[in-house]
């Protein structure tokens, strides 16, 4: 039978003029050693945004410029690229018991590289209208 679960999941606000909702739905199929828990982005308004925020169990991620230290028994793994009004991110989940998003800053160069590496590219689905 298979699982479905909300893993890592976040609010971002970028610049006061965007705001998105991250997150990782995990899907588990146990008897067939499956297991895909990709990184969703969902361009939400800011009415939205301040609700979720509000309701207190959903934080909000601020990009970082490095990638944090990644303690024994932690793991950080590499989710998608992600890029907005020409700014420019790599998304990770930091799973320490309870999954976090990282979104690290790059720039375009380092994206269009990752993104012909073949690196999977989250492209916000659009929750405003």
């Amino acid at each position: 039978m298979a699982l479905f679960e909300i893993g890592a999941r976040c609010l971002f606000n970028f610049r006061n003029e965007r705001f998105f909702l991250l997150v990782e739905d995990e899907i588990t199929v146990p008897d067939k050693g499956v297991e895909i828990d990709p990184v969703n982005i969902y361009e939400i308004d800011q009415q939205t945004f301040n609700f979720i925020s509000e309701e207190g169990d959903t934080n909000e991620c601020v990009p970082v410029a490095t990638l944090p230290i990644v303690p024994p028994g932690f793991k950080l793994e590499r989710k998608c690229i992600f890029t907005v009004d020409n700014a420019y991110w790599v998304i990770y989940d930091l799973e320490n018991g309870s999954d976090n998003n990282v979104i690290l800053i790059i720039d375009a160069a380092l994206f269009n590289s990752l993104k012909n590496a073949g690196v999977r590219e989250c492209v916000p689905q659009n929750f405003i209208n």
